[in-house]
């Protein structure tokens, strides 16, 4: 058979478990609380009111490049080194205990960024709670890989991506939750909220079981068959895995550029439209609530869909998405950034923007899972989440130090709308260009070859026999 034959044979929607949508429900929550928790103090910090009971920044003294730290390698720096931690331990041991530890220390953190009084107290609880967050992704992402077929595998990663925008548009309305409550008491309840959602995941998801070398009982394919348990990878030969396939590494460099614009975005529109529009913050941060949640949700949820049925006649698909979510996004970036009026910027600038540029996580990260085995899969992902945000990182905080720098030189506060616009094109461009090679140097062959091999193993589970 040809290779446009082989990839629609494993288009072939084949049913999938309801618990299977449980577990992504679950997952789903818990990267909504995840976001919630770490974009929150991006809020917190730029709420136009100078006084202790509301504002993170009047109450620990936080200027805008110690800020721009605390958003980028003040989270990154442990939520990076650990991820690759994670990503070995989720291929090798029991995935819901490493997110429910990841829960439970993210949210120990933002309970104690609560309590804090100074700049270095907030930067010690924020990298433990990136310590934290470093366990969830990777092993959710290896859950999502194990309980869907490679055919709807898009969609589902897709559809737990937009835990980011849920998350980060409840973030948004700390604005109002911080006026209310305080933003002592705004982390308190998150953290509770936390607490929560972990108690439920322990109890609730089931590991799939994987094939071990130990196992006196081989699993079993569709067919009662036997299914052989293969050697798994140690470390340096997973990794090896990993860097020496061609596809998987210019995913990763493109991912990077494409995260250094999602950083300023998070990190910068607070503070554009509290500079821009200081007489808005209540509106802003409801209105921002349902632009990042609803336009994040619909382009993620869409974007995966659309991929798995477009990759039934275009192999390449999953590389093509991204490319049109980068620049389809960017006149609507710039009327986010530079309409004079708060609506027309949020609407018609900032909602749309987030429908057409967020289509792109799903079908990425499916691409890496379906040229990668299981037993490098979240490695993968915790590779892939330590160089994007490294990178991201990066921009964040030159970004900080030039807002800083042009401040204290006597620019308006204004100057925030260009830097945020020239940060998210350049990022978006070259994001754009690098998908697009990736897309033209994959062989279709290449496409298929790990998805031969079946998903989960057990009793009531799916298995993926499309060999």
């Amino acid at each position: 058979p040809t290779v446009h034959e082989v990839l629609l044979a494993s288009m072939i929607a084949r049913e999938v478990p309801a618990f299977s949508w449980f577990v992504l429900l679950v997952l789903g929550l818990i990267y909504t609380q995840q976001q919630w928790s770490r974009y929150s103090l991006n809020y917190l910090y730029n709420v136009s009111q100078d006084d202790d009971f509301v504002s993170i920044k009047h109450a620990d003294s936080i200027s805008y490049t110690e800020y721009g730290i605390l958003t980028g390698y003040g989270f990154s720096g442990t939520f990076c080194l650990a991820g690759l931690v994670a990503g070995r331990a989720a291929d090798i041991s029991s995935r819901k205990l490493i997110i429910f530890t990841g829960i439970f220390a993210w949210n120990v953190a933002l309970l104690m960024i609560g309590y804090s009084h100074s700049y270095l107290e907030v930067l010690l609880w924020r990298l433990v709670l990136g310590f934290g967050q470093a366990f969830s992704s990777p092993a959710s992402y290896s859950l999502i890989a194990d309980y869907f077929p490679e055919s709807q595998r898009s969609q589902a990663n897709g559809l737990f991506a937009c835990g980011v925008y849920i998350g980060g548009g409840m973030a948004s309305m700390c604005i109002s939750m911080s006026a209310d409550l305080g933003w002592r008491n705004t982390c308190f309840l998150i953290a509770t909220i936390g607490f929560c959602i972990s108690v439920i995941e322990v109890v609730s998801i089931r590991e799939p079981q994987r094939p071990s070398r130990k196992s006196k009982l081989p699993a079993l394919n569709a067919e009662g068959g036997h299914i052989p348990a293969a050697a798994k990878k140690n470390f340096v030969q997973a990794i090896w895995a990993i860097f020496s396939n061609e596809l998987v590494v210019l995913v990763f460099a493109a991912s990077s550029l494409r995260y250094m614009g999602g950083y300023v975005i998070a990190g910068y529109l607070p503070a554009l439209f509290a500079s821009v529009f200081p007489n808005f913050d209540d509106q802003y941060s409801y209105i921002n609530a349902y632009v990042v949640a609803g336009g994040g949700f619909i382009s993620s949820w869409l974007g995966g869909m659309l991929a798995d049925k477009w990759r039934a006649v275009e192999p390449r698909a999953r590389m093509y998405l991204p490319v049109c979510g980068c620049f389809g996004s960017l006149p609507f970036m710039a009327i986010c950034c530079l309409a004079s009026d708060f609506y027309v910027s949020i609407f018609l600038g900032l909602f749309v923007e987030y429908l057409i540029a967020e289509c792109w996580f799903g079908p990425v990260v499916a691409t890496m899972q379906s040229a990668l085995e299981a037993d490098c899969r979240a490695l993968a992902i915790a590779c892939f989440t330590l160089i994007a945000t490294f990178f991201g990182s990066l921009a964040s905080y030159i970004l900080g130090y030039i807002y800083d720098a042009m401040l204290a030189r006597g620019y308006p506060d204004t100057i925030i709308r260009w830097l945020v616009l020239w940060s998210v094109v350049t990022s978006y461009v070259f994001a754009g260009a690098l998908f697009l090679y990736c897309a033209t140097l994959t062989r279709l062959d290449t496409l298929v070859t790990q998805e031969k091999k079946p998903l989960l193993r057990g009793k009531g589970l799916f298995i993926d026999s499309s060999e």
